[in-house]
Parts: structure tokens; C-alpha cells; sequence
């Protein structure tokens, strides 16, 4: 099951393990004339003859989907939001979408896991495997002192990007965050928002992952980021905990007015509805909400974005803004 879906993690939301790799002998992307050929190399190696992954992905064009559908796999995390640009891009997608394959992204291969909750040496064992059944039939650029060779040198080595999404509004509300995203680089971690580089930070869900991939393994590196997640974690919980503790009239009316507006509202921008259902999410994890709408804040936030509401059509701004608000007062 997609890693959104019945999602009611407290504040580790999801896992995501990422693989960058490129054959060997062959230019990478930004400076490949004809991508066709390196495209149907990779996608025979996933769907053709007896591989152990052709039963379990679909291969996507993305040429041929219009720009909604490629923004609604980017919404769902299923692509990077780069894939949505240029022309001779790819992805082979999992049935139960924990897993994408993207082809002729910055590199030839982002082989992805994605799942919910705290699954890192999960998603890396599996994530793994996948990369063992490529390399069967595929050979990589691979340097015997560099490691794996990536088109941008800060995923040079073993090319992962490990990253786990958290839901931290007590310390956005407390301005303590700012402490910690000007500190990630001596933690070795970088901070970002919830489409990853570039991307700002809505519904106070923010990308935790891993700055270096050279000069340090695949399991020291999920060790190390396991840690500070915890640590996060931690200090999200006693800041929620001081919240209410020391703020609760405050907090208990905030958490509540946004479930109001949520309830009743008629339009409503991507923006705020991921504002409010990050302080119903809040409300829900201090006992201050009951957890009671058909579908969590998490899958709520994900599937009213622009595109996903959109359902493939093309709808104005304000069509959406109104489909989304009817979506969540029925939902939530």
C-alpha cells in the first residue's frame, strides 16, 4: 500500500531510500544525444526476460502524460518534481507504489523505496535487492576509490539518499526549528521541505537526509540518521508536551479553530489546508481532537494537492480550491 494511505504515524511520517546509478561507458543524462536507447536498456533489464521484478512494475512514458498526470506522480512522491520537465523521461512503477524506478532523471537510475513510518533498514534491505537484480543484467559506473559515479559529485560513493519525513509542528511553533535547520550541516544532515530540495516546508512536515555519500557506508549512514531522527523526535515530543503543559487554552483553540474552518469552510488553497491539518494532526496526537474522520490529515494533505484533486482534469484554481474544501469536510 502506497506509504500515504491509512497513515497515522505520530511524528515519523515516512521513509524513503534513494539510489543513484549510471551504466558505465555512457553519458550521463544532460549529456546523452538519444536517451531512447539507454532507456529501453534499463527498462528490459526490470520487465524482460526472467527478471524477479517484471510481475511487480508497470513502465510509465512520461512524454505521454500530460503535465496533471505527471505532477499527480510527483505529488505522490512516486517522481521528483524534475521529472515533470524536459523530454525522454521515464518511470517504472511498483503496484503497491512503495517502489519507483525513475530513468534519465539527473543520473540514468533513482531507484526508490518509500514507505510509512520508521522503516529505514527496511526500505535499504529492500531497496538492495532491487539493485542486485539490476546489476544482473546491467553494468554500472563504478570507481574502485570513488564508488559509484553520479553526474552531480555530492552523490558520488555509495550514490543513497536516505531520508525520513517528520512531523514537527511544535517546534515550528516554538521557532526552535530554525536552531536546527542553521545546525544540519554539523549533524551532517540536510533539512528540507516536503518536495525535497527547493521545497518549502508545508504543514510543518519536513525531509531529514543523510549530506555525504562518500567516504562512509550504506549502513553507517542509516546508523547515523536513525540517531538524529530519534534525537528530533525526542525534542519534538517534549516540545509538545510544554505546549501543552504551559500553553494549553492557546493550543487547544488553535487546534480547534482549524478543525472548524476545515469542517465548514467552502474554498481552500493546498497551503492552508496543509496548515490546518497539521494542527488537526497535532490536536489528534495531544488527545486534544478525537481521531474520527474517514480518511488521516496525512492522506488528506497528499491527495487534495493541486494535481491529485484534480483527478486528471483541468481544473482552475478556484475549481480546485472549492473541490478540495467539499473533499475535506467530508472526509475529515
Amino acid at each position: 500500500m502506497i506509504w500515504y494511505k491509512d497513515n497515522d504515524f505520530n511524528i515519523v511520517v515516512s521513509t524513503r531510500i534513494r539510489l543513484a546509478r549510471n551504466l558505465e561507458k555512457t553519458p550521463f543524462p544532460n549529456a546523452l544525444k538519444d536517451t531512447k536507447a539507454v532507456t529501453e536498456k534499463i527498462k528490459d533489464a526490470v520487465l524482460g526476460g526472467n527478471s524477479t521484478l517484471a510481475k511487480d512494475f508497470e513502465f510509465i512514458d512520461l512524454t505521454t502524460l500530460s503535465p496533471v498526470k505527471k505532477q499527480a506522480l510527483a505529488e505522490e512522491h512516486l517522481i521528483s518534481p524534475v521529472m515533470c520537465e524536459g523530454n525522454g523521461k521515464s518511470v517504472l512503477v511498483s503496484k503497491d507504489k512503495n517502489m519507483s524506478i525513475m530513468l534519465m532523471e539527473e543520473d540514468h537510475i533513482r531507484l526508490q523505496i518509500i514507505k510509512s513510518g520508521s522503516a529505514l533498514k527496511e526500505a535499504y534491505s529492500l531497496a538492495s535487492k532491487v539493485d542486485d537484480v539490476l546489476e544482473e543484467r546491467l553494468t554500472y559506473a563504478f570507481d574502485a576509490d570513488f564508488g559509484y559515479l553520479t553526474a552531480c559529485p555530492t552523490n558520488t560513493g555509495t550514490g543513497m539518499r536516505a531520508s525520513v519525513m517528520l512531523h514537527l509542528p511544535a517546534l515550528t511553533m516554538t521557532e526552535n526549528i530554525s536552531k536546527l535547520i542553521s545546525s544540519a550541516g554539523n549533524m551532517g544532515i540536510e533539512i528540507r521541505g516536503l518536495y525535497g530540495e527547493g521545497t518549502k516546508a508545508y504543514g510543518s512536515l519536513y525531509q531529514i537526509s543523510n549530506r555525504s555519500t562518500l567516504g562512509v557506508s550504506e549502513e553507517q549512514t542509516i546508523e547515523r540518521l536513525q540517531n538524529i531522527v530519534d534525537q528530533m523526535t525526542e525534542m519534538e515530543e517534549k516540545a509538545r508536551k510544554a505546549l501543552k503543559d504551559n500553553s494549553y487554552d492557546a493550543l487547544s483553540d488553535r487546534v480547534c479553530r482549524s478543525y472548524g474552518t476545515l469542517k465548514y469552510a467552502r474554498s481552500m488553497s493546498s497551503s492552508e489546508a496543509k496548515s490546518l491539518l497539521s494542527d488537526v494532526m497535532l490536536g489528534q496526537n495531544t488527545g486534544i481532537l478525537p481521531k474520527e474522520g474517514k480518511i488521516t490529515p496525512i492522506e488528506c494533505m497528499v491527495v487534495t494537492e493541486p494535481a491529485l484533486i484534480s483527478d486528471g482534469g483541468s481544473l482552475t484554481s478556484a475549481e480546485r480550491d472549492r473541490k478540495r474544501a467539499e473533499f475535506i469536510r467530508n472526509n475529515i
